[in-house]
């Protein structure tokens, strides 16, 4: 390969040899005569040295560019650097030319990225270096893509929640995995697959925050509930629901929730610290206008804003009139919470009353670290043994299964109970949610028929307590 190098300082001197060293043909520019002189003193190989300032068009027109491949420059100003682009990409209009600038700052990123010119910043360089010693078995490729750890190679830990509920790959948002290596096969994910411990996975994503928390789940285990579904928290409130404002920085505190992303009317915004003092909590709100409460069913502002939870005060407004129809919870692919006010989650309860009871467990694990729950009870409360079908014996043995490993993952058997019953859910576990601080059911995507009884939706809308909503996943598994 022909390439042009730029600048022969420190790293510009290092990365002429390295190439050199590889066979590369080199045609360098410096204008320092005494630096030409100690580079051609001491280094050999199939290399050209024009002396000449690399920013002056009166050098670039003596320049064989029609036969280079690569141009990269080590200039230290950004300033340089620009002009350099400029003159390639406008003037020469070499449009296809690669070219690499190394910088020591972001201050010209979006001008490097408008001349379509790959930026390599040393500063990120060398955190990443130390980044991948601290983060072990976590690795951030060089050289490939925005280098913002959008792009990562992680290796899946024993104690990884990924190596027992299978992953949908069409449902990830903000993450998706591009390659699995398991020992010496090369896997392509698509549908549903089952993590095993010790593969390598290449993850990628739109979100680099929500992909650096994935890897870290994936290598240590760590609880990363919401990020698997988006990193905000969207909700809707209106002056008499200011405050629903403490239940939402209780989960901010505990979660990975970055921001709270609040709709709410300019007269508002005042009165939100005499609710929550917390100058941090206060700075990640994202406050817009808006006080209509379907807001929050909005798929566009779904992604625009990478909900991973959404949430509204659920209330009756008149008779049987409320303030917004629950169904619609239950038509999408994100968790959603009715607040209560009845944090702290120190006991919790879990509905196994859904189709793939399995698919929640995860989330649910996720929940009792985060919160630091001191009781868990899951409870199921069916037909009897013998009217069971099939089908829904095999769905509940495959959770109680998955509680089982968890349980043990954790060392939490002492403070979880699961509770089987016979009856009506609804009544049954309501009756039980009085002991408790929070009420996690799972949910499938589905409209909600009139005459289609269906329990996770009755046990939201009779609540007295918290509700958390999580997609339940099905518990499929592709080798």
């Amino acid at each position: 390969m022909k390439i042009l190098l730029l600048g022969l300082g420190r790293f510009g001197r290092k990365i002429a040899e390295r190439l050199l060293n590889y066979g590369h043909e080199l045609l360098i520019v410096e204008n320092d005569p005494f630096v030409v002189f100690e580079f051609s003193k001491n280094v050999k190989g199939n290399y050209k040295v024009c002396v000449g300032d690399a920013t002056s068009l009166l050098i670039w027109e003596y320049l064989p560019l029609k036969e280079i491949d690569l141009i990269i420059s080590s200039l230290r100003s950004g300033e340089f650097n620009k002009t350099i682009c400029s003159i390639i990409r406008e003037i020469f209009k070499l449009y296809e030319l690669p070219v690499i600038v190394l910088s020591s700052n972001n201050s010209y990123e979006k001008v490097f990225s408008n001349f379509n010119c790959k930026t390599i910043y040393l500063p990120e360089l060398i955190a990443s270096f130390i980044e991948g010693l601290t983060l072990k078995n976590i690795v951030k490729p060089v050289g490939i893509g925005l280098g913002k750890n959008e792009i990562l190679e992680v290796i899946v830990s024993a104690k990884s929640p990924y190596t027992r509920v299978p992953i949908n790959i069409r449902r990830l948002r903000h993450w998706n995995i591009a390659l699995i290596y398991r020992k010496d096969k090369i896997l392509l994910p698509k549908g549903r697959i089952l993590l095993k411990p010790g593969d390598r996975v290449i993850l990628t994503g739109d979100d680099p925050r929500v992909v650096l928390e994935v890897a870290k789940a994936m290598a240590f285990g760590e609880p990363q509930f919401p990020l698997s579904f988006g990193e905000n928290l969207l909700t809707v409130l209106k002056k008499r629901d200011l405050h629903y404002l403490k239940e939402f920085y209780y989960i901010w505190k505990h979660t990975r929730v970055k921001n709270i992303v609040l709709f709410t009317s300019d007269e508002v915004q005042n009165e939100l610290p005499k609710v929550v003092s917390d100058r941090s909590f206060l700075n990640s709100l994202q406050v817009e206008k808006g006080t209509n409460y379907n807001i929050i069913f909005d798929r566009n502002l779904h992604s625009h804003h990478s909900a991973g939870l959404v949430s509204i005060p659920y209330k009756k407004r008149f008779l049987f009139f409320r303030n917004v129809n629950l169904k619609r919870f239950f038509n999408q692919e994100i968790p959603f919470l009715i607040p209560r006010l009845s944090f702290p989650y120190r006991k919790v309860l879990v509905s196994l009353n859904n189709q793939y009871p399995a698919g929640i467990i995860e989330q649910v694990f996720e929940i009792y670290q985060l919160f630091q729950v001191e009781k868990l009870t899951f409870i199921y409360v069916g037909f009897p043994n013998v009217l069971a079908s099939s089908k829904d014996k095999r769905n509940l043995e495959k959770a109680l299964l998955l509680i089982e490993e968890y349980a043990k993952l954790y060392n939490a058997k002492e403070k979880i109970e699961i509770l089987q019953m016979e009856g009506n859910p609804k009544k049954k576990t309501l009756e039980r949610l009085k002991d408790y601080d929070l009420l996690v059911v799972g949910f499938e995507k589905k409209k909600i028929g009139f005459f289609e009884p269906y329990a996770p939706y009755l046990l939201v809308k009779e609540s007295r307590k918290s509700v958390l909503g999580i997609p339940a996943e099905r518990a499929e598994v592709e080798s």
